[in-house]
């Protein structure tokens, strides 16, 4: 049923544009109007208080209960043949009453119309496509929506030692017009430098950006207070799936480096004997400074003794996932 109790009465327009077309008074100015007109009456002395007690009192209190069992105003929203009415009761609840009319159906939905069946099975093809395949705020009209990422799924660690000189990165891709494009945890700075590839071979595998900046000697201070990766210090440890980072040993002005350790084979103990790690403008990088298809990113083998250090740079520690 529809809500039309929120109005009481009519009266005439009075301004000449809408000459003689009635307009619906609303409840609370009928009873302002009342009020007015009872406390005038009041000073001017035309009131019974006899008459008042039998007459004016009962309609004042119903008009005042009327005032408070009818909402003060209602929303009114139209969707095909159904009328969505939300209004709010006397205790602030809201109320929504559905109000359908048969005479509003659009014609897909009649089963007496030729394209009941076709328009049914448009619409839900409609409703069923995803809703980020139209534009939206702030988007061109010929926004075309692209396909949303698969959830990152990390890269297991090794169960086997890799082949010498296999590149296990995937660093470049080509594109649909046979460019080669670099992915997406290598698009960043530094091409070609040991930062750039050891940062992005992380969140390769991890799907971690590291929180970094500056030379490479300088990662250990910078990640150590980090919630998603930990420091370690202890060199004998070697974390496989982490960064390795070396600092100068006496030259200060040495920009250090960063490898990233895919396996490690150790004796009976746990101890390490033999490294297996990539990395880019290393030691047997080709050419310095700039990415190197098939070298940088190659894997390397040496002993742990090698891999601790040259006579310029020692290994000062790892950073691998908490």
């Amino acid at each position: 049923m529809k809500i039309k109790a929120f109005f009481c009465g009519e009266r005439k327009k009075t301004d000449d544009k809408n000459q003689g077309q009635p307009e619906k008074i609303f409840l609370l100015d009928f009873l302002r109007n009342l009020w007015t007109s009872f406390i005038m009456k009041l000073r001017e002395g035309m009131i019974n208080m006899k008459k008042m007690r039998k007459r004016f009192i009962p309609a004042l209190s119903i008009a005042f209960s009327l005032a408070i069992s009818v909402p003060a105003f209602a929303q009114h929203i139209y969707i095909g043949d159904t009328e969505t009415v939300i209004s709010y009761d006397e205790n602030g609840n809201k109320v929504i009453t559905l109000i359908f009319d048969p005479a509003k159906t659009p014609d897909y939905m009649k089963p007496d119309s030729p394209n009941y069946w076709r328009k049914a099975e448009q619409a839900q093809t409609e409703q069923s496509a995803d809703v980020s395949a139209f534009p939206q705020t702030g988007q061109a009209a010929d926004f075309t929506a692209q396909p949303e990422e698969p959830p990152f799924q990390p890269i297991p660690p090794l169960t086997e030692a890799p082949e010498v000189g296999t590149v296990l990165a995937n660093i470049q891709q080509e594109d649909e017009n046979g460019e080669m494009k670099y992915t997406k945890p290598y698009q960043s700075y530094g091409f070609g430098q040991c930062t750039w590839y050891a940062g992005g071979r992380f969140y390769e595998v991890h799907g971690i950006n590291l929180p970094i900046y500056g030379n490479a000697k300088e990662w250990i201070d910078t990640t150590r207070w980090s919630e998603a990766v930990q420091v370690v210090t202890d060199i004998s440890a070697v974390p496989e799936q982490s960064v390795a980072i070396y600092a100068p040993r006496w030259d200060e002005s040495l920009a250090g480096h960063v490898c990233f350790i895919e396996y490690v084979e150790r004796d009976a103990d746990g101890k390490p004997l033999n490294i297996y790690y990539t990395d880019a403008n290393g030691k047997q990088d080709t050419e310095k400074n700039v990415y190197t298809p098939d070298c940088d990113g190659a894997v390397i083998k040496e002993d742990f003794e090698t891999f601790k250090g040259s006579k310029h740079l020692k290994l000062i520690g790892y950073i691998t996932m908490k």
